[in-house]
């Protein structure tokens, strides 16, 4: 029996060997591909190449994470850049404001018309948008971009433009190709828009100086979110229609009084 347990044995590990050498053989002519292909690093260089080649694209799908809504230009009488309203308004209020922000969003989408109508169009108060851009790249793309729109003096269409195709923060809404495609839709409305123009100044970076001063400006302001307000130089949170009211409210009278005793 113990031959027999020898004769098995050997025969077990003469099956074995082929095998071996086999897999070493398999595992020296992967080894040898690799090499061939200048060995793991280099492999490893181009899987990360390939990465970011494929997320530069998806980034630039023109429909990429848009949000939808129909456009249609609000009625703002009396515009200067980022400035809405009569420069003898005895109230100022400025926004410091982020493009992919939601609540700012709701504030361009829902409050802001309320306040232009009952303040800013009757020449109490004006309107003043400052870029704060915390949230990403995309928040200073579209800022910068906002600056190129503002250069024709279209800066409050494209500023609501934006917000109504705010999507998914960072996830490629406000693209270089999509922020093109927005100033389409002002051309579309209004003919002497210069498209040429636009696209030039976003291709080269025109205004990006620009927006990391304001954005620098709210920082040292103690700006921490967005939106975040003054009113007449006095911090005011994010807040419904009546809080503003009664903070413009207020503004008002005391510049009247001001107006008066002076």
């Amino acid at each position: 029996m113990a031959s027999n347990r020898r004769r098995r044995r050997r025969r077990n590990q003469e099956a074995a060997a082929p095998r071996e050498v086999t897999a070493a053989a398999t595992k020296a002519g992967w080894r040898q591909t690799i090499d061939s292909w200048g060995g793991f690093t280099v492999l490893g260089s181009l899987a990360a190449a390939l990465l970011v080649v494929v997320a530069l694209v998806v980034l630039n799908l023109p429909g990429s994470s848009v949000g939808d809504g129909d456009w249609e230009p609000a009625n703002r009488e009396q515009v200067s850049g980022r400035v809405a309203g009569s420069p003898t308004a005895p109230v100022r209020i400025v926004e410091f404001a982020d493009f992919q922000c939601p609540h700012c969003q709701t504030f361009a989408l829902d409050l802001e018309p309320t306040i232009h109508e009952e303040y800013v169009a009757t020449g109490e108060a004006t309107l003043e948008l400052h870029y704060f851009p915390f949230i990403g790249e995309e928040s200073f793309a579209a800022a910068a971009a906002a600056e190129c729109a503002a250069d024709q003096n279209r800066f409050w269409d494209y500023h609501d433009i934006l917000f109504l195709r705010q999507g998914a923060s960072n996830q490629g809404a406000f693209s270089t190709s999509n922020l093109k495609r927005f100033a389409r839709e002002l051309q579309a409305e209004f003919t002497d828009f210069d498209l040429g123009e636009f696209d030039q100044c976003v291709d080269s970076g025109r205004h990006e100086g620009l927006v990391e001063e304001l954005r620098d400006q709210a920082v040292a302001a103690g700006v921490s979110s967005t939106p975040s307000f003054l009113i007449n130089g006095q911090a005011f949170g994010n807040a419904d229609i009546e809080a503003f009211r009664t903070a413009i409210d207020a503004a008002v009278e005391v510049s009247s009084g001001a107006s008066t005793s002076g």
